[in-house]
Parts: structure tokens; sequence; C-alpha cells
């Protein structure tokens, strides 16, 4: 990055390698604000209800036929705590699409934030897609739910060791009472080659691990126009000198419009990627939605180059203007 990137000529710029300037960050901001908007109405229950033949309501279908019996109870559990651990962490995903909008238009401006709240936001509606996959088996959903739950019941008592021994208490009784629920529900613990480690349960032949690899599902997840900036986004969010020593400059650290922009587009596909995953589990017509944010996204891009690259434009033109008419 240099500090005098207004007299750059433009053909030797990078695209967006040039500090944010606040007309490129409103813009940024907006766009952020109107994907959030159509997700947030998309993924409403129709005036009607949800469609009958949806994944979910099979689902329930099924589970509500299963013969009254602790296993019934457990596996309906298991399935609740799919839907609504879902619902949370799509909640937490899009909570930091709207701290990104705000982060975006701070002064001075950011410099790496922008890609660290987009990968929390991009982990959580991919973690959602994995619970909420419309394309997986009743039971492989039960297994991962399963999975899910003595996971965080193992991350509880890690944690509690940090508040005293009320929470260490509580927690241990958590996970008491979610290897009961998944004993009833008749997963079986899976453990390490060794014998000696919990590495996942398995429920009528459908197996899902302990701890579900969310880097590993980002390549399908986004689509193609959004998967490169994925690399970026861990950088920044581990702080790796070979991502963050870039923001460099001769007057200390400073944000580029390309790193926003990395943030920007990975969010809108995450979005997109979140909801079309969304409509499929629940029968959720989401169509005209991803239209309006594929329209939205298809004049943004555009426009967005010419707004990071305003100054250099503003300071040129004179010079661009004779270039043209000398030729």
């Amino acid at each position: 990055m240099t500090d005098s990137v207004n007299d750059t000529p433009l053909e030797d710029t990078r695209l967006f390698c040039v500090p944010i300037n606040e007309y490129f960050a409103k813009d940024c901001a907006e766009v952020l604000n109107v994907y959030r908007r159509i997700a947030e109405s998309a993924l409403d229950v129709p005036d009607e209800g949800l469609n009958t033949e949806s994944v979910f309501c099979r689902e329930v279908d099924v589970l509500h036929a299963l013969p009254d019996s602790p296993l019934k109870e457990a596996r309906g559990q298991l399935h609740s705590l799919s839907v609504d651990g879902g619902w949370l962490i799509w909640a937490h995903a899009i909570d930091h699409v709207r701290a990104l909008e705000h982060d975006i238009l701070m002064k001075p401006p950011p410099v790496w934030s922008p890609l660290a709240l987009a990968r929390v936001t991009l982990e959580g509606c991919a973690f959602n897609a994995y619970l909420y996959d419309p394309s997986i088996t009743l039971t492989q959903r039960l297994a991962r739910s399963a999975s899910m739950r003595m996971a965080e019941a193992q991350n509880g008592i890690h944690a509690s060791k940090g508040f005293g021994r009320q929470e260490k208490d509580y927690a241990e009784g958590q996970k008491a009472e979610a290897e009961q629920l998944l004993s009833d529900a008749g997963a079986v613990p899976k453990l390490s080659r060794r014998g000696d480690k919990l590495v996942g349960y398995t429920l009528d032949g459908e197996e899902a691990p302990l701890n579900h690899t969310i880097s590993s599902q980002i390549a399908s997840f986004l689509p193609e126009w959004a998967a490169g900036s994925y690399p970026l986004l861990s950088g920044a969010a581990h702080g790796r000198p070979w991502m963050i020593a870039r923001s460099r400059s001769k007057t200390g650290l400073a944000g580029e419009a390309a790193t926003v922009m990395a943030a920007v587009m990975v969010v809108m596909g995450a979005m997109e990627s979140g909801i079309a995953v969304w409509g499929g589990f629940f029968g959720v017509d989401v169509t005209e939605p991803l239209s309006q944010m594929h329209s939205a996204r298809e004049e943004f891009i555009p426009r967005s180059q010419v707004l990071a690259h305003a100054f250099q434009i503003l300071a040129q033109g004179p010079q661009i203007l004779k270039a043209l008419n000398d030729e």
C-alpha cells in the first residue's frame, strides 16, 4: 500500500488496493443492511404455516409416530435441539452482520476487524447449514445433534473451571444429563482407535463427529464467487503476519478497501447460501429473496469499484481526459 495512492496511475493500481474512503464504506454498509433485512423477512414463517411436505415437517411426523418410550422422547429432544440450536447460531451470525455494518463506517477506518466479523458470520451460517441440511437423513441429523449436545457439555465443563465450584457442579450436571439423553436416544459413543477418547456418536448406523470442522465445509457451502476469501478471514482472525503485515504504511496502519470488499462478498455469499438451506429444510420458498439479493449484489459490485477509487478518479480526471483527447 502507498501513501500517495492518488498519484498512482489507475492502470497501475490493483483493484480495491487503496485506502478506505467514506463513500465506499457507506455503500458497503448499506448493501449489508439490505441483505440482512431481506434475510430477516425471508425466514418469517408464512401466514399459512409451514409446508407439511417440508423436510422439517416430515421428520416431526416420523418422530411423533414412534411408540411412546424414552427413545421417542429423547429423539424428539435431539431434533428440537438441532432446530433451536440452528436458529440461535443463525441469530448470532446475523448479529455480527449488523456489527460489520457499523464497523465499516468507523473513523478512522477499520484495519482488520471487517474480516474477523465476516468470519463469525460465515462460520455461523455454515454451522447452521450443517444442522439444517435438507439432503441428509433424519438419523444423520439426530447423530449430529447428539454429538453437538455432548461437545457443548464438555465445553461447559472446560469453561466452568474459571468460575468456581458452583459453576463446575452445574456443568458436570449438564454433562450427566447429556449422557442420559444420548443413551435414551440410542446414540452409541464412538471412540478413537486407541479407545481412550470420545470422537463422535453413531445412531442407527449414521455417524457424526464430536466436533464438526467448519473449515472443511466452507468450499462447498459458499458460492464460487465468494469462496476464495476464506484464508484471508482466517489469517485476520488469528493475527497471522502474512495477512496483517500488508496494512502497514509510512504513517502507520491503514485499512484497505480490498479488506472490506472481501468481508462484504463473503458475508453476502454466506447469507445467500444460508437462506437457501433454511428454505430447503423448512419448505419456505426463498426464490424471491434470493433474486433480490442477486440484484443488489450485481448492482453493488461495479458501483463499489468506482467508489473505492473515487479519490483517484477525481485527482486524475484532468490527466485521463487529456490522455483520451491525445488519442
